[in-house]
């Protein structure tokens, strides 16, 4: 089949979707009693489901989309995600009211990146069952209210989460990928300092690990802004220790910090991982949003690629983000259209964040046509875990339509490049890559 008939059958499958959701009638019954105690209760039931086509115009002969999370499988229909939330939000009130919880559970191809990502099988890629998000919260009633949360929450760090319909665009950014965390398991404390500050921090066991992987506890924070309805902006990051306990070989002996127990070589548990960052927002218009997101990482004893070189053993990594989003009209009406455009420039200078490989390491296609020593073979399996240093960039455009306020269609386009040929064009090793990929997801 040509990449054309698939394009037009990806279409289709938009359209068709889109059309039954937009027109779809449904007659509303009266509650039940066991439906009326669980409202009353403070109970609540929702979830979505989602379905994506990705088109990869170099027909890698691997089927994979190199670097990319999530949007991996070129060429192929995926059902991404069916996701189930229960949630009971804390609110402040009586003592009753004041209690919450969130139990969030993904099945679908999704879960096979997000599941290795988070550790419940370190080597095992391929479930597709992720528990997302499960924790308990208290408000405290001091001050304006202190909430505390226990458990496995979505990151602190930086824009995008791991849904794609809570993103600005449908695939992720490298940023996102490779360099930053998904979840964190620990305890959470969020204080809203005014009504246009809160600061929220917390200790947790480390980036994505649900039971810790060495003898130390990572530290995050971020610090919220808003001194105008037009203006925002946020300071984000972390700072401990990410690299597992190792069985007594040094980095520099080994070359390398491999994570897939029992052997952990390589690895020094007491080196100390920082990130920070920010998002600073602009909303010129009620229809216009701009937001840009510089980034900074560094990680001592990480960069084997620098060991070898003789330089200094600190990765360090960082990138610059913009997001922009137009609203033709009102996105809670039907047949609401946007227009979303991100940019976005990363940099992996000690070549311990990009084409490492392993579902465990970073998740999605973290394989690249590349090896660290720059002798480029066209099989992604060949890529070592010494990771590639380079520059990468990425342009994308997503057209998002809504038939229905629960019904979300994206059209995108998206541009790779790299300055390492770390990508496929057909069996051979290129330095880009472009994709057109389409997104159908039901909210209920």
């Amino acid at each position: 089949m040509s990449a054309l008939s698939r394009i037009g059958i990806g279409l289709g499958m938009c359209a068709a979707v889109s059309l039954l959701g937009g027109n779809a009638v449904f007659a509303e019954e009266p509650p039940t009693p066991a439906e009326s105690l669980w409202k009353t209760a403070g109970f609540q039931i929702s979830g979505a489901v989602e379905a994506s086509y990705t088109q990869n115009f170099n027909n890698p002969n691997t089927n994979l989309n190199q670097l990319r999370i999530f949007d991996t499988q070129a060429n192929s229909f995926v059902p991404q995600v069916a996701q189930v939330m229960v949630e009971r939000p804390a609110t402040a009130g009586s003592a009753t009211d004041r209690i919450g919880f969130r139990a969030r559970l993904n099945f679908g191809a999704q879960s096979r990146f997000s599941r290795a990502r988070t550790n419940y099988q370190p080597t095992v890629g391929d479930d597709e069952l992720d528990i997302h998000e499960l924790y308990a919260e208290y408000i405290v009633p001091i001050g304006n209210g202190l909430k505390i949360q226990a458990g496995k929450i979505n990151t602190l760090i930086g824009l995008e989460v791991i849904n794609s319909w809570e993103n600005p665009n449908f695939s992720r950014s490298f940023t996102f990928g490779l360099a930053q965390a998904f979840t964190e398991t620990g305890i959470r404390f969020t204080y809203p300092i005014t009504s246009w500050a809160t600061a929220a921090v917390g200790l947790i066991n480390g980036w994505d690990n649900i039971e810790d992987n060495n003898r130390g506890k990572t530290v995050t924070w971020n610090l919220a802004l808003t001194p105008h309805e037009m203006f925002g902006i946020s300071f984000y990051g972390s700072y401990g220790a990410e690299q597992p306990n190792g069985n007594g070989i040094t980095i520099a002996a080994v070359g390398s910090c491999s994570t897939v127990p029992p052997t952990n070589t390589g690895c020094d548990p007491t080196a100390k991982r920082t990130v920070i960052g920010s998002l600073i927002t602009f909303k010129p218009t009620d229809r216009d949003t701009l937001i840009i997101e510089p980034y900074y990482g560094n990680e001592a004893n990480a960069s084997a690629s620098r060991i070898a070189a003789g330089q200094s053993s600190n990765a360090r990594w960082n990138a610059i983000l913009a997001y922009y989003t137009h609203d033709f009209n009102d996105q809670t009406q039907p047949n609401a259209f946007s227009l979303r455009v991100r940019g976005e420039l990363f940099e992996d200078a000690g070549g311990a964040r990009t084409c490492a490989g392993g579902n465990n390491f970073n998740g999605g296609a973290n394989v690249c046509a590349g090896s660290a020593v720059g002798g480029f073979s066209a099989i992604p399996a060949n890529a070592t875990a010494n990771g590639t240093p380079q520059t990468l960039w990425e342009g994308t455009v997503t057209l998002q339509w809504k038939p229905a306020p629960s019904l979300i269609t994206r059209a995108e386009f998206r541009h790779d490049h790299s300055n390492k040929n770390v990508f496929l064009n057909g069996g051979n090793a290129a330095n880009n890559q472009s994709t057109l990929g389409f997104s159908v997801v039901y909210l209920f």
